[in-house]
């Protein structure tokens, strides 16, 4: 059944593929975005020529903590919102934080009182595998003591929490989707796969903090993207928390190694000082996932390494 469906941070690398993905399914897609200069707007632009083509998407440039605004150029009804709109970057939070509670937590905020005046009762939102810090492995929903080491990993906590408050009072299905390490097509150029790309290909050094034996639960976004297409049909309960990723955690030399492999290059490496307030290793456990959502990874690191790579060649050099 086709669905009207708005996705904040639409332009993202995340976002423009799900909408993507979305509009091909025959959706219609109303996207947020206020092209944040965290990185080149040119990019985002780029990300949303395809969907920008189908008559069913709609692009509204537009500050997500505007609700008055939004309200006003949304009409009609909906059946969801996807929020992804935040201020990325854990590294980045760690050395200047400023900004991150506006944005993510009030924004979120901003987006959920949207929902309650609109009365869109499907609420998706994108959570971080960084929430759990340092906490044992593999990460499980259940656990309670989290302790998040960035700036960033609180605010999403935080945004969680306030979206179980939205879900009591106003009976909205909150789902969040703690996302492990994204990658795949549009990837942002701040993220480690796409610095060792142009390691490769642009002769650049690639700085590892610490020995490289920090451990990653790297997702390929096509598995991201069936986990948010299960989340707008889940209505079991109104406050639900899942894990999407792999499950299967790999070091950053053993990333650099398929890189390597796969290109036939030779990386030149710089180890700097480890930086204080990031995970040494991420891991999903996914069983609530596969129970309640049919979730299920398919796409290993080899062929995401791939298929990144394809895309960065054609887009990139």
């Amino acid at each position: 059944m086709k669905k009207r469906i708005i996705v904040t941070g639409g332009a993202g690398f995340i976002g423009s593929n799900l909408c993507d993905y979305l509009l091909n399914k025959g959706n219609e897609i109303i996207c947020i975005d206020n092209f944040d200069d965290y990185y080149p707007c040119e990019q985002k632009q780029n990300n949303l020529k395809q969907a920008l083509k189908n008559p069913n998407f709609t692009f509204i440039k537009e500050d997500i903590k505007k609700t008055n605004k939004l309200a006003e150029l949304l009409t009609g009804k909906f059946n969801a919102i996807i929020h992804l709109a935040a201020k990325a970057g854990v590294r980045y939070s760690i050395k200047n934080p400023i900004g991150y509670e506006e944005i993510n937590v009030q924004g979120t905020k901003s987006i959920l009182e949207l929902a309650v005046r609109k009365n869109i009762q499907q609420f998706v939102f994108a959570s971080s595998s960084s929430i759990y810090g340092n906490a044992p492995t593999p990460f499980d929903e259940n656990f309670k003591e989290l302790k998040p080491i960035s700036p960033y990993a609180q605010t999403k906590l935080l945004s969680e929490k306030i979206g179980k408050e939205y879900s009591e009072k106003y009976n909205l299905n909150f789902i969040s989707l703690r996302f492990f390490s994204v990658y795949g097509p549009g990837l942002r150029p701040d993220l480690v796969m796409n610095k060792i790309a142009n390691g490769l290909f642009k002769n650049e050094n690639l700085k590892v903090f610490g020995n490289g034996n920090t451990a990653r639960d790297y997702t390929y976004v096509d598995d991201i993207i069936f986990g948010i297409e299960k989340a707008l049909d889940y209505k079991n309960t109104n406050f639900e928390v899942f894990n999407l990723g792999s499950g299967n955690p790999i070091k950053l030399y053993e990333i650099i190694n398929i890189f390597e492999k796969e290109t036939g290059k030779k990386l030149k490496i710089e180890n700097i000082a480890p930086i204080n307030g990031e995970s040494e290793i991420t891991w999903a456990n996914n069983k609530k996932a596969s129970e309640l959502l049919n979730f299920q990874a398919t796409i290993n690191i080899e062929q995401g390494i791939k298929k990144y790579l394809t895309w960065y060649k054609s887009h990139c050099l």
